[in-house]
C-alpha cells in the first residue's frame, strides 16, 4: 500500500533514439509535472561511449541512478548494454529528463512509460 497518489492522464510511451552527442530530452515537463514509471537506455552501436542521465531545470542537472545502483554521469557503457531505471521518477514542472551520449552518432535508444499530471 502506498501513501502517495498521483493523478495523471493516460500512460504514454517514451521512444527516443539519440542521433548525436548533445543532451536529448526524453521527457519534457516544462508545462506540467510528469511521472515516469520506468525507462531503459539501450546501447545500439556496439561501442563503449559514455552516458549521462539527468533531470535538468534550466540551471542545475541532477544525475539519476539506475536499478543496479550506478550514477550515470559520463559513465562508460558496455556494448549492447540495457540499463534499467524503474524506481519511478517525478519530473517536476519546469524540468526535463535528458540523456546524453559522448558519441557523435548517439548510439542509444530510450524506451519507457510516462504519465502527465492532471
Amino acid at each position: 500500500m502506498s501513501v502517495f497518489q498521483f493523478q495523471a492522464n493516460r500512460a504514454m510511451p517514451i521512444n527516443v533514439a539519440l542521433s548525436d552527442s548533445t543532451a536529448t530530452t526524453i521527457v519534457d515537463a516544462t508545462a506540467q509535472q510528469v511521472f515516469v514509471a520506468w525507462f531503459e537506455v539501450n546501447e545500439t552501436g556496439g561501442g563503449t561511449q559514455n552516458l549521462t542521465v539527468d533531470v535538468y531545470d534550466g540551471t542545475n542537472a541532477r544525475i539519476l541512478g539506475d536499478d543496479a545502483g550506478g550514477a550515470w554521469n559520463a559513465k562508460a557503457v558496455t556494448a549492447y548494454a540495457s540499463l534499467k531505471f524503474s524506481q519511478g521518477y517525478v519530473i517536476p514542472k519546469g524540468s526535463v529528463l535528458r540523456v546524453t551520449s559522448s558519441d557523435v552518432a548517439g548510439k542509444f535508444t530510450v524506451h519507457g512509460i510516462k504519465a502527465e499530471a492532471l
